[in-house]
This record gives C-alpha cells, structure tokens and sequence, in this order.
C-alpha cells in the first residue's frame, strides 16, 4: 500500500519543485524610511499580520507595526485616534498621545464632535454568551 502511494508522490514532489525554483517572492517598499540604516521599509506578512521591516534583514534589524488610524480626532485633547485589536481579534479605539498626556480609551468608534465622558465609559456593557445547559426532562 505504501508503494503504491509513494511512487506517484515522490514524482509529484521532484515536478512541483522545478516548478518553484524560479518563484521569486518580491516584497512591497513602503514610503518609510528606516531609522536606523536609511532604506525604505518593506510590507512584510507575519504570524500576526503585516508589518513594516527593513530590507537590509542581517545587518539592520528594525521592524514597525502599522498603525492605523481613523480620521475622527480625539474627543477628549483632538490627536489622532488610532485603532488596535485585542488578543481576540475585537478592534478598540485608543489616543496616540494614551497613557503619556490623554487617557481616551472606547470599544465604540468615536464620532465628530462628540466629548468623551469618563464615567458613561466605564458602564461597558460587556458581551453575554448563550447558556449550553440543557434542561433536565422528568
């Protein structure tokens, strides 16, 4: 049985790799410049997602996170307001100047014009999960 199925792979195997050999993976250069050696800085797919990374990889070993961000400014001071996700993948909406100067922190987008108030933002209803009990039959 194994024969039979090892034949056909290992043939498959030697085919698809001379078919890979002249792949070549282009990485996209960004319009940062590095801060560290001067280059500009690639797009690169990570574990958790993309990332900004210098080209020069041995000898320069900079990398950055995207930050993005939203074009409604701050309710509370008006900087940029940035959106980060959680560990479970939930996006919030933070401050860039949070903790340093302003400590604007909301699940909810904020919107234009709005004032943030501090004790309506810690009454967050938080998520319920369904209940999996099943009832007890007589």
């Amino acid at each position: 049985m194994i024969r039979e199925f090892y034949g056909p792979f290992e043939k498959e195997i030697e085919k698809v790799e001379k078919e890979l050999e002249h792949v070549q993976l282009v990485d996209e250069v960004s319009d940062v410049p590095c801060e560290k050696c001067g280059r500009m800085m690639v797009y690169k797919y990570g574990r958790y997602g993309k990332f900004l990374a210098c080209p020069g990889y041995p000898e320069c070993k900079n990398a950055k996170p995207i930050v993005e961000t939203i074009d409604v400014p701050c309710p509370k001071c008006g900087a940029k307001v940035q959106v980060r996700k959680t560990k479970r993948r939930r996006n919030y909406y933070i401050c860039e100047n949070n903790p340093a100067s302003c400590d604007y922190i909301s699940w909810n987008k904020p919107k234009k014009g709005e004032k943030w108030n501090p004790d309506e933002a810690e009454q967050v209803k938080k998520a319920t999960r369904k209940s999996t009990k099943k009832k007890k039959t007589k």
